[in-house]
């Protein structure tokens, strides 16, 4: 139950993280700061993709 619910809060806010990395490249006035902040979206999705596997590999 503890592992669930860590893992709420850890997906949560890496998703947060992928939103303010969506936001910085937004408004971002040249291409390295573009491409950060698309490549923070990308691990945040990712990283969450591969939390709810190991949830469902857990059960």
């Amino acid at each position: 139950m503890k592992d669930k619910i860590s893992s709420w809060i850890v997906g949560g806010f890496v998703g947060l993280l992928g939103l303010v990395g969506l936001v910085l490249s937004a408004g971002a006035k040249d291409l390295a700061v573009h491409g950060f902040g698309l490549a923070v979206f990308a691990f945040a999705v990712l990283f969450n993709f591969w939390l709810i596997k190991r949830s469902y590999d857990q059960g």
